[in-house]
């Protein structure tokens, strides 16, 4: 049944227009009557009474149920319309499509990353417990030791949700929280040794507290969870593992409960399962599997540093980490009010002497509902700049689309005027206009919903194969997405459609009625006039030169990177790491392990050389010892531990002596290798080798002393890091127990691709010891690509960004001149009859491209100086207002607008003069 029958509108509309019409001929009889003639007591009549069908709009215009048929009416008007021109529609519809689609897939990661709440109970009243401090992480500070992360606040200093295990007990106010518990990462979890079915791997796990699962209100998604009856020392070892952990080793969760696996040489059993959307409150961490806090004790126990019993009252010891939830009523300023100066007198307690007094920490709590804002500090700030730069792009898709509105609105004034003069109102027939561009942005926005389903997981696969941190932003079509990609459709619509239906209604109705089809196309002819069109193409080349010079500046960024000098040669090498502490191996157990495998390894076809280290050298260690030369401070000295041949297998140059061989072993004369750099700043005028260098280690602990002969200076290499300066380094050897030997890493040097060697290097270490896992595989060219993979997204996003701006924006100046050159096809032929030859032709039309990219770039390129500041902390090795990169966005934003404009130039030159006068 039509809307129109449902609502009895015709009904209506007759007795209606029968009051009107019977009032009307009243009126006609009573001036003929009066002696005026017939058709001017029927102009009196209408001027009196007015239109009847205008009268019966207003009338029902008050309606409210009119009011939805007039909406629908509109609809299918629209809808009809723009069934007329396939070719209009079709590309608005891409552009808009592009536009929104670009804009929800990037929010969609904004809004897993800022806007997402855990997945508990009632996560709004969640506390993360921080302190903030300034100077709180030097030698004069209450935290003489310190197991977990620490980062610069924007307040200035340093602030860290790392705590001491005894601080939790003056955190546990019932007035304020009705909870409060921790969690930890410390050594003995971060990688731990699983052992399940004989098959040894290595996982990362999460040390919590009994009432851990009972504060964050979750359940089970098999058996049970910890208890605090679990979190005691002499308690039953049991474990929750997480839902994939269960999925991948049991086939399920239910199959999970009861299980035995071995968690470095210690049998757990799995008591339960977590639900399968919680991956933990520290988003870049998603634990395998969740561990008693106190279990920490049987899990260290093989560690070079073990965790024991006092750690717990160690109240100088930071290294847990807590949240609390807050009473029904309890606001955080009150609790951080009332809980700061409690804080502060208790860690004023721990200092011990004036200098650690000086520079205390101070609570700071901070709303829990997101959880920790690890990932939040790495990736907010890309995360804002994309979004901004797909905001450009909507911009742009909506001049774009307005500019095509434009146009087609000239061929539509006739349509308009008549309309206009049969006594529909200007507002009436803006609505009209305004309903289809809306239609237009909504049709727009649903297939940009389909966009952003492709872009999200295109995102995904780009951001977890550069980092795994990327890979546990868990972006989705969520109804926040839906909905600002519907308010987007419709915001849009109205912002494209609003200034050509204003244009369009504004008219003189004389001439407009009067204009043929040729007439139109040539109405006010001329080639200087600025256009609303050249205006919104202005404002595309504007907003597109800010994009080219993001995109320039991002990929000068990645471009330096990768041409920094590493100092070794990454290629053909591969990377893979063991720890026979988590097995059950102690020093010097540990050493002539290591060596044995290492042998085997060498030994292997294919392999060219091997060695081992502590690491990569473009990992380093952030923490490092000060090395005393002489009983001298060697300022910032990093060291690394290595084995025989490593720095031949890195291809590290030896430029004085040796390089650390076989002949270093345990009970040998102590030696060193020193870098080129070390050795300018520490023997600027002698030769270093038999010097002695004195290293000083600071353990978790305890502080390590060794004396060392250096025996060879290696030139420098890449160390910590692609960013950093070249640091003077150290090497030692790791098999002469200083420090004592944990984690270590095998770099090989293959003939053919490293990954090929994977399988064989498994078997050499399950043949050495079966509960021996395997971690960390990777290349050394894979590694130093993923210490630069912001900026690879950020070039590549940019870039691709950028270049769909310059698309949209080239299409819109494709459009505006090509409906220029239409419009003045007569005066182009009365040019060329008249003795013109095509290259001023040409001329006249690129003229108008030229001057429109000036004035565009004009506006633009102080805007992007002015505004590139804001991205400096994502730029290396260069500056901001980078000249390169300008330079090459003008030259390739002035190309493109060349090409837009020159094809339309080129069809204006060949116009056939005679067939453009038989036109006019």
């Amino acid at each position: 049944m039509k809307l129109r029958q449902l609502f009895g509108r015709r009904k209506e509309d007759s007795e209606l227009l029968h009051e009107l019409d019977s009032h009307l001929q009243h009126e006609i009889d009573d001036n003929i009557a009066q002696g005026m003639s017939a058709n001017e007591a029927r102009r009196q009549a209408y001027v009196k009474v007015g239109n009847p069908l205008v009268i019966r709009d207003r009338v029902f215009e008050t309606n409210r149920i009119a009011w939805l048929e007039d909406l629908w009416r509109d609809l299918r008007y629209a809808a009809r319309t723009l069934r007329k021109s396939p070719s209009f529609t079709l590309v608005a519809l891409l552009v808009m499509a592009l536009g929104i689609g670009a804009n929800a897939a990037i929010y969609s990661f904004l809004d897993s990353l800022l806007l997402s709440s855990l997945p508990v109970s009632d996560p709004a009243s969640l506390v993360v417990i921080n302190w903030h401090g300034k100077g709180c992480c030097d030698g004069d500070s209450v935290m003489h030791s310190m197991s977990g992360g620490v980062y610069d606040d924007e307040r200035g200093g340093s602030i860290s949700p790392i705590l001491p295990f005894g601080a939790l007990s003056v955190l546990q106010d019932s007035s304020i929280f009705s909870d409060v518990f921790s969690y930890a990462h410390t050594r003995a979890v971060r990688a731990m040794n699983v052992s399940v079915n004989g098959q040894a791997e290595v996982v990362s796990g999460e040390l919590v507290s009994g009432n851990y699962f009972r504060g964050l209100g979750i359940s089970p998604a098999a058996g049970r969870l910890i208890f605090s009856e679990d979190d005691q020392v002499g308690a039953a070892p049991v474990i929750v593992a997480s839902y994939a952990f269960a999925e991948r080793h049991f086939g399920g969760a239910t199959s999970a409960l009861g299980q035995t696996l071995t968690l470095n040489g210690v049998p757990f059993t799995v008591a339960g399962v977590a639900p399968p959307e919680f991956f933990g409150v520290d988003p870049s961490q998603a634990p395998g599997m969740y561990v008693p806090m106190h279990n920490n004790l049987l899990l260290g126990a093989n560690d070079p540093y073990p965790f024991t019993a006092k750690d717990y009252l160690d109240n100088n010891y930071y290294w847990v980490q807590a949240m609390a939830r807050l009473r029904p009523g309890v606001t955080l300023a009150q609790a951080q009010a009332q809980l700061a100066p409690k804080f502060h007198q208790w860690v004023q307690a721990t200092a011990a002497n004036d200098k650690e007094r000086a520079a205390l920490p101070e609570l700071v709590l901070r709303e829990g509902r997101g959880g920790i804002d690890s990932l939040r500090r790495e990736y907010s700030k890309p995360l804002f700049l994309l979004m901004t730069l797909v905001a450009l792009i909507l911009v742009i898709a909506c001049s774009n689309v307005a500019n095509l509105l434009l146009a087609r609105a000239s061929s539509r004034r006739r349509e308009i005027a008549v309309r206009l003069s049969e006594g529909a109102s200007r507002a009436r027939v803006i609505r009209q206009l305004l309903t289809e561009s809306v239609l237009l942005g909504a049709m727009g926005g649903a297939l940009g919903v389909l966009l952003a389903f492709w872009g999200i997981r295109l995102l995904s696969a780009l951001l977890a194969a550069h980092s795994d941190e990327g890979a546990m932003l868990h972006a989705h079509l969520n109804w926040h997405v839906l909905a600002v990609a519907a308010g987007l459709a419709v915001l849009t619509g109205l912002i494209f459609g609003l200034i050509p239906a204003l244009q369009s209604t504004r008219m003189d109705l004389v001439s407009a009625l009067k204009e043929t089809r040729t007439s139109q196309s040539h109405s006010k002819p001329s080639g200087w006039r600025v256009s609303m069109s050249q205006v919104l193409v202005v404002g595309q080349i504007a907003t597109t030169m800010l994009m080219l010079v993001a995109a320039g500046l991002f990929v000068r960024t990645l471009k330096n990177l990768e041409s920094v000098n590493l100092g070794f040669n990454r290629n053909n090498v591969l990377l893979f790491t063991i720890d026979a502490t988590k097995a059950g191996y102690k020093d010097p157990q540990i050493s002539e392990l290591y060596g044995r495998i290492l042998d085997q390894l060498a030994a292997m076809p294919g392999v060219r050389s091997a060695g081992i280290a502590r690491g990569s050298l473009i990992d380093g260690e952030d923490s490092m010892p000060i090395s005393t030369v002489g009983g001298a401070p060697s300022p910032e000295t990093r060291y690394m531990q290595i084995g025989p041949n490593f720095l031949t297998t890195m291809q590290i140059p030896i430029l004085e002596g040796r390089d650390i061989g076989e002949r270093d072993r345990p009970g040998s004369q102590p030696v060193a290798v020193i870098s080129e750099e070390f050795a300018r700043l520490n023997f600027p005028r002698q030769n270093p080798l038999g010097q002695h260098v004195m290293i000083w280690h600071d353990g978790e602990k305890k502080k390590l002393a060794r004396d060392m002969e250096i025996v060879g200076v290696a030139k420098n290499a890449r160390y910590g890091g692609l960013k950093r300066e070249t640091l003077p380094v150290v090497y030692i050897t790791y098999n002469q127990g200083f420090p004592p030997p944990d984690e270590m890493m095998y770099a090989l040097r293959t003939a053919g691709d490293p990954l090929g060697f994977v399988d064989s290097i498994r078997n050499v270490v399950r043949r050495a010891d079966a509960h021996l896992p395997v971690s960390e595989v990777r290349t050394q060219a894979g590694d130093v690509e993923s210490k630069m993979h912001n900026e690879k997204i950020l070039a590549e996003l940019c870039t691709a960004l950028a270049l769909l701006a310059l698309t949209i924006a080239c299409v819109g100046l494709y459009g505006t001149i090509s409906y220029t050159v239409a419009r003045r096809t007569g005066e182009i032929g009365i040019r060329m009859a008249l003795g013109a030859h095509r290259g001023p032709i040409v001329w006249m039309v690129l003229r108008q491209v030229i001057v429109m990219a000036a004035v565009g770039l004009a506006i633009s390129v102080p805007i992007a100086l002015g505004t590139s500041k804001f991205v400096a902390s994502l730029l290396f090795d260069m500056k901001p207002n980078d000249p390169t990169a300008i330079v090459l966005a003008v030259l390739v934003l002035i190309a493109a607008a060349l090409l837009a404009g020159g094809i339309p130039a080129r069809r204006a030159s060949k116009i056939d003069p005679m067939t453009a006068l038989r036109h006019e």
